[in-house]
């Protein structure tokens, strides 16, 4: 019998629920790509971590709803400190943005290590909160998965439902205000389900890594297609396929990450996407030599 048939409910659990993330994270993330915004992704999810920390400091224990509401909550203030010093001329968005970035995750390892050596919290279950730096999707228990399919799916409603207003105000967002939407809530509309779905993700695949099921869908579905919704479609479809086939092999090859294991099947689809898309720069080259 082979390992993947011993292994078999394991790997459905983490299967379904890092494609039901994928999914999720591959359709709001394309807002994020397409407003040239992709590195707030990678600012949020190492803000977040800290976040995690706190919540189980105060609460003591690693309930995945509390923990996300922590992830929430320190990613919100995040964006907030981000927003302020925008504000201030004499800052590149690129240098706050790397400056929030490191305060926090440095914050994050300080109150690790803190309480890893600290009496107070000796008794209550400190295991698993390294998980929430590079991920550890092979230990995702029912109710992890539970919260990532509950969460998944909300977002993915949201997103569906405003449809039609993201659309206008992600593609003209003069045209958007002359017909009445409100583009500043339909803004942070979509960095609020950015933050809850990165939150969501950190145990499966990291505060380093999360960013990556957000980036990397959208950059392959472009060398596909221009229309915004076969890239939302292409990118599902890239998603599901890394999150399958990087389980398969994390279950298959002992000692093998789940969560960096995605990612790098993301890395090459990205890749392949760039070498043969019909829409890919290098493409093109290729066509007019």
């Amino acid at each position: 019998m082979s390992i993947l048939w011993n292994n078999h409910y394991l790997y459905l659990v983490v299967a379904i629920g890092l494609s039901l993330l994928a999914v999720a994270s591959s359709i709001v993330g394309s807002t994020l790509v397409l407003e040239k915004q992709s590195q707030l992704g990678d600012a949020i999810g190492h803000s977040s971590y800290p976040g995690v920390i706190i919540a189980y400091m105060i609460f003591q224990q690693r309930n995945p709803i509390i923990l996300l509401m922590g992830a929430v909550a320190a990613s919100l203030l995040s964006i907030m400190i981000i927003h302020w010093l925008s504000r201030e001329k004499a800052f590149h968005f690129e240098s706050i943005l790397a400056l929030v970035l490191s305060s926090f995750f440095g914050l994050g390892m300080v109150l690790m290590s803190y309480i890893q050596g600290n009496p107070n919290f000796a008794k209550t279950a400190q295991a698993g909160l390294n998980n929430y730096i590079m991920g550890q999707a092979a230990y995702l228990m029912r109710d992890d998965v539970i919260t990532i399919g509950i969460v998944a799916i909300f977002t993915i409603f949201v997103f569906l439902i405003n449809y039609p207003k993201i659309k206008i105000v992600l593609f003209d967002k003069d045209f958007a205000t002359s017909i009445g939407i409100n583009v500043p809530f339909f803004k942070f509309l979509n960095l609020l389900l950015a933050i809850v779905i990165i939150a969501v993700g950190l145990k499966a695949v990291g505060a380093l890594l999360i960013s990556s099921l957000l980036i990397a869908p959208t950059i392959i579905a472009l060398q596909w297609s221009n229309q915004y919704e076969k890239v939302l479609i292409i990118g599902s479809i890239a998603s599901i396929i890394a999150a399958v086939g990087g389980t398969y092999l994390s279950t298959t090859i002992e000692k093998l990450a789940t969560g960096p294991t995605v990612v790098l099947c993301l890395f090459i689809m990205t890749i392949l996407s760039l070498i043969i898309g019909p829409k890919s720069p290098l493409f093109k080259r290729g066509e007019a030599r």
